[in-house]
């Protein structure tokens, strides 16, 4: 159906007009002025008697008696030879101009030309034969015409069309990033057919895979199939997931029952994940849930992980439920030593619960130092923020973790193009898969020292795309709208680290570490350690 939808307005084009124009001149061709004067032209070059003026066109009346004359006769096969060269001349314009473009098809056009009339007088002054070649003549200049202005709004055409291609990509590839396949797929559904969407919906339908939605992995490499049969190892992971899961429907990622062990399923579809962790095997399980051997692939590390299945309590447990599996958690990060597992989760600057300025203060001005380091060791975070900032309130120690999605900015392997972190405090050149550097990183601590002292963002959005296009587009809230009675001095920093243009921020981190101690000893009255 869209194949049908798209050739009607092909249908109605200019080219068109070439066609139409194609079969009148093998119709009517030697009824038309314009069409008969071309013929009587070239007679009039090649054959006419001794004597006549050859820069004066034959009449129309004479134009029979004069090859009478000349002692031409037009041969038994002049229609079919005249029709052949109109289809073929018709063909050339519609299908092969535009290929070529304005430029290149111009000296082949005239090449042409000249070959019809090269032949046309070989065969008057050889064979004393005539073939009105005329006509074709004719349709190959006017034709040529028409095709100008059609080309002329084609190409603009083709911008735009791959405009919309590089957009509809850069934003199904943000959405694939973040772990938002159906987005995904949304915004490659109006992508105009490519070679580069077949391959990124075929990577949406492998993240469907490891988040076992396979009946949405089915569906995904069925519409690759129906672009592109044979495309990789489309037929054989499609052929696997239908066997799956024989006697019930295609299981349903979201929907599985954490008490049972999860379907591993045969090698040939990927290896099904909780979070950014593959699954191994089963390991343990308890009456609540179940605990998995996986693997992080971003840093290879062995993990154990465990699940919680809130299908055996009703809706009003479930608050309980999700605290007391998170107390469990918070209780295990209060211990450390080497026979207890810790676990590292934190989070602070929510509002209501800030803390005091000169701290916050303390804490900045200490994560610029480290990442100062980091980046004199080629390494950029990518993902600071407030829950990446593990703080002791009793001794003062920070600690940033999650080096997780670190860059190594000297490293050959890494490309741009791959969009990772947190969207609330990624820099914009991140957010469009650009090369990242150690601007991205003071951009995110100057979005979470806002979020340290407002217990909000500078942007807010419902949606993904949404929030990109504030953080691209829109101008940052101002923090003095949360908290009012912040100093000057705090909202001049805020707003010179996240900057949209990465040369308009600090110089560095340790730039911005130095600028902090001085604001804190100016407002504060104290130095930061």
């Amino acid at each position: 159906m869209n194949a049908i939808l798209s050739f009607i307005p092909r249908l109605f084009s200019l080219r068109a007009v070439i066609l139409v124009l194609a079969v009148v001149f093998a119709l009517m061709g030697d009824q038309l002025a314009l069409v008969g004067w071309a013929d009587r032209a070239l007679f009039s070059i090649f054959g006419v008697p001794d004597g006549s003026d050859p820069s004066t066109i034959v009449p129309q009346e004479a134009f029979g008696p004069a090859m009478a004359d000349r002692g031409l006769s037009e041969p038994l096969w002049s229609d079919m030879a005249v029709t052949a060269g109109l289809a073929i001349a018709a063909l050339y314009l519609v299908l092969a101009i535009p290929a070529m473009g304005a430029a290149v098809s111009l000296p082949v056009t005239l090449l042409l030309g000249g070959s019809l009339v090269v032949i046309q007088a070989a065969l008057m002054f050889y064979h004393n034969v005539w073939v009105p070649f005329g006509v074709v003549l004719t349709l190959l200049v006017v034709g040529y015409v028409v095709m100008l202005f059609w080309l002329q709004p084609r190409k603009h055409i083709r911008v735009l069309t791959d405009n919309v291609r590089d957009a509809r990509l850069k934003l199904a590839k943000v959405f694939l990033q973040q772990g938002h396949t159906d987005e995904a797929l949304e915004a490659l559904d109006r992508c105009p057919d490519c070679e580069s969407e077949i391959e990124l919906r075929y990577d949406v339908a492998i993240q469907q895979e490891r988040k076992r939605q396979y009946d949405k992995a089915v569906s995904t490499y069925r519409s690759i199939q129906e672009r592109k049969k044979g495309f990789r190892d489309t037929a054989a992971r499609l052929s696997a997931l239908e066997k799956l899961a024989p006697d019930n429907s295609l299981v349903q990622g979201g929907s599985f029952d954490n008490t049972r062990t999860l379907l591993m399923p045969e090698p040939s579809v990927s290896r099904p994940t909780l979070g950014r962790y593959e699954i191994e095997r089963e390991i343990g399980r308890g009456a609540m849930g179940v605990v998995y051997l996986g693997k992080d692939p971003k840093i290879a590390r062995t993990v154990a992980i465990k699940t919680l299945s809130y299908q055996a309590f009703d809706d009003g447990q479930l608050q309980d439920l999700k605290e007391r599996f998170f107390r469990e958690a918070e209780a295990a990060g209060r211990l450390s030593h080497p026979a207890i597992v810790t676990v590292y989760d934190g989070e602070f600057g929510r509002s209501g619960r800030l803390l005091p300025l000169p701290r916050v203060l303390d804490i900045v001005a200490r994560v610029a130092d480290a990442l100062a380091y980091a980046h004199s060791q080629k390494i950029v975070h990518r993902d600071i923020k407030p829950g990446n900032i593990i703080f002791n309130p009793d001794s003062g120690d920070i600690k940033i973790t999650d080096f997780g999605i670190a860059k190594i900015s000297d490293d050959s392997r890494t490309r741009t193009g791959a969009v990772m972190g947190s969207p609330l405090y990624m820099s914009p050149e991140q957010l469009k898969g650009q090369k990242v550097t150690g601007a991205s990183d003071i951009y995110s601590l100057g979005v979470t020292l806002y979020k340290l002292v407002s217990g909000e963002t500078p942007y807010q959005g419902d949606t993904l795309a949404n929030l990109t296009y504030q953080i691209l587009n829109k101008r940052p809230r101002s923090v003095r709208e949360f908290n009012p009675d912040l100093p000057n001095g705090v909202v001049r920093l805020i707003n010179k680290a996240i900057q949209r243009e990465p040369d308009k921020r600090f110089a560095s981190a340790a730039t911005m570490a130095e600028a902090v101690r001085r604001l804190a000893v100016r407002e504060a009255g104290q130095e930061v350690s």
